[in-house]
């Protein structure tokens, strides 16, 4: 009974870890981070080229000085931050939530405006047609593990008096029901994009309610606010529907060499934007996110492939989530020029990083040489990933039946687990991979010696020729592609 009830007061006090424990940085680094962020705002301010965002920012306390300088009082931005809503839920083309941006819950989707397309079915690098950007939004609706899609490809055979984007999007309501995230031109085209997605909708207190869309902007570093940026923040602010405004500086060219600057950098853009965002309706929703790229400086190259990148953007997903914000990052993707082992290889190191960051919304899965081009080939790949890590960050749980004590000593020295009861009823409980090949050579040889890159490659295909998505209503097709201007 002593030594039962010393087992029990023992495990009383256990922690038990549900998932995999990751941290890079301390609670102490954090709130430095967000120390020097708040001086810099403070001492050199941000340039805003916004007449309405200077008249909102002057008149709530922030000092606004010659050439659109506008300097923060920290208690401005402390406040911006505490009015910040913690989750945001984005919705299906149906309106049925899809994405709980909360947490440390990880939702994997695409990049936006690539240049150049790595044919499946001719092995070439090409630029885009409409069909391509088409195939491409039906194979991400086809794939269980990506959650979102961005516009992907930048389409040469669009109508010459159509903004790009507005094409795009028309496209991506066609041919995917999995909530999108947007880029645009400036607010006239942010405002048509808007009306195409409230088509889908009662209304756009509907839209508000359920938005089945997010918008990515930037601002301009080092500490410049665009007009036309500005524009689109204040839009999405009065429309109540979520935006992130991601800077995107490059260590040592745009951005101090030292990651940690580079971070104090990125946090005082984020938190400017913020401060607006918020001033001009408080509570609405707004996603913590930057990407702190590495800059090569021997090939004059933004990397997202680098070790940098990934401690600064698993960095930036952790003080998103200080600041209890829902938060943006990336994976999926890499330097190389193909869908070759560093493709491969790259995207392995983001999709785990970005599972043990716990940053919520991920894109730019599939881009390739350095966000040109894109390859389906890589997003299936890291449709596996996916898959493949969430079954990793499920962890090992520790417990009396996990334990199995009584089947190990059922069994004993030379005992046989292959036909236990646990054996029959967990064994399906293993991640199985779909394009990883565990087969012994000779069954391997017998299927025609197939690598990854072919079984990557014939799922590609097989999508285009095969798959259909659940379609829209004519009426709400014509409806759409009336309002692209």
């Amino acid at each position: 009974m002593l030594a039962d009830e010393a087992t029990r007061i023992l495990n009383s006090n256990h922690a038990s870890f549900d998932t995999p424990q990751f941290s890079l940085l301390s609670d102490s680094q954090i709130q430095d981070i967000h120390n020097s962020s708040l001086e810099l705002l403070r001492d050199v301010g941000v340039k805003f080229h916004h007449q309405q965002g200077l008249k909102l920012l002057e008149e709530a306390g922030a000092y606004v000085g010659e050439d659109h300088l506008v300097r923060f009082p920290p208690g401005m931005v402390e406040e911006a931050i505490s009015s910040t809503p913690g989750r945001v839920v984005l919705t299906d083309r149906g309106g049925d939530p899809a994405i709980k941006l909360q947490g440390t819950e990880t939702y994997f989707g695409t990049g936006s405006d690539t240049l150049k397309y790595l044919d499946p079915f001719s092995g070439e690098t090409r630029k885009w047609k409409t069909k391509d950007i088409c195939d491409s939004y039906r194979v991400i609706d086809a794939l269980e593990n990506i959650d979102f899609l961005m516009s992907v490809g930048m389409p040469e055979d669009k109508p010459d008096d159509v903004s790009n984007y507005q094409w795009q999007y028309a496209h991506m309501l066609q041919y995917s029901s999995k909530p999108s995230v947007v880029v645009c031109d400036d607010r006239e085209d942010l405002e048509s994009i808007i009306e195409m997605a409230t088509t889908l909708r009662e209304s756009r207190e509907d839209l508000s309610r359920r938005p089945n869309l997010l918008l990515y902007s930037e601002p301009t570093s080092p500490l410049h606010q665009s007009e036309t940026a500005l524009d689109k923040l204040l839009l999405m602010s009065e429309a109540e529907l979520p935006i992130v405004h991601s800077p995107a500086p490059m260590m040592g060219s745009t951005g101090p060499i030292n990651m940690a600057g580079e971070l104090a950098l990125c946090n005082a853009e984020i938190l400017s934007a913020l401060v607006l965002h918020q001033l001009n309706n408080p509570g609405a929703p707004f996603v913590y996110g930057a990407g702190p790229h590495h800059f090569d400086m021997k090939n004059m190259q933004i990397c997202y492939g680098s070790p940098e990148f990934q401690l600064t953007k698993t960095a930036v997903a952790e003080i998103g989530r200080h600041y209890e914000m829902p938060t943006w990052g990336y994976a999926g993707c890499s330097d190389a020029k193909l869908m070759d082992e560093q493709a491969a290889t790259e995207a392995t190191m983001s999709v785990m990083m970005a599972r043990f960051s716990g940053a919520n919304l991920i894109h730019d899965v599939g881009y390739l040489e350095s966000g040109l081009a894109t390859s389906l080939e890589l997003v299936v790949l890291t449709d596996e990933l996916v898959d493949m890590t969430k079954h990793m960050m499920a962890g090992i749980p520790v417990n009396e039946k996990t334990l199995m004590k009584d089947r190990i000593e059922e069994e004993g020295p030379g005992g046989d687990f292959l036909g236990t009861e646990e054996t029959v009823e967990h064994f399906r409980d293993y991640w199985e991979p779909r394009f990883f090949d565990r087969s012994q050579r000779e069954k391997w040889k017998e299927g025609g010696s197939p690598t990854t890159g072919d079984r990557l490659n014939e799922k590609v295909k097989q999508i285009i020729e095969d798959y259909e998505p659940e379609k829209l209503a004519e009426e709400k097709v014509e409806e759409i592609m009336a309002r692209v201007s």
